[in-house]
């Protein structure tokens, strides 16, 4: 909240880092450069490539530590989806 106190080092981080994910949508719309990355970003994630969506993500550090932190019992699978990942079910179903 505004004005109530001096943030902490945390707040001003993902303060940041909110910027950071705000800039980069605006350069989608002007930079093909961040629209490539983006795609590659969509790449990596239609092929369950955690290290190349690390590697492409903003912040990969923290992209690392929330699945670490969260694993599923299928390591292939996000940690949002779990067995119901809508890719695996995709690649399983067209055997991709």
């Amino acid at each position: 909240a505004e004005h109530l106190a001096l943030p902490t080092p945390e707040e001003v981080y993902e303060g940041v880092m909110s910027s950071r994910i705000a800039a980069h949508v605006g350069d989608m719309v002007k930079l093909p450069k961040t629209r490539e990355a983006d795609l590659e970003m969509g790449h990596a994630r239609r092929d369950l490539d955690w290290e190349r969506q690390y590697a492409v993500s903003i912040n990969p550090e923290r992209a690392r530590a929330i699945r670490n932190s969260r694993m599923p019992a299928d390591s292939d699978a996000c940690t949002m989806c779990g067995d119901f990942c809508a890719i695996k079910i995709v690649q399983k179903t067209f055997n991709f």
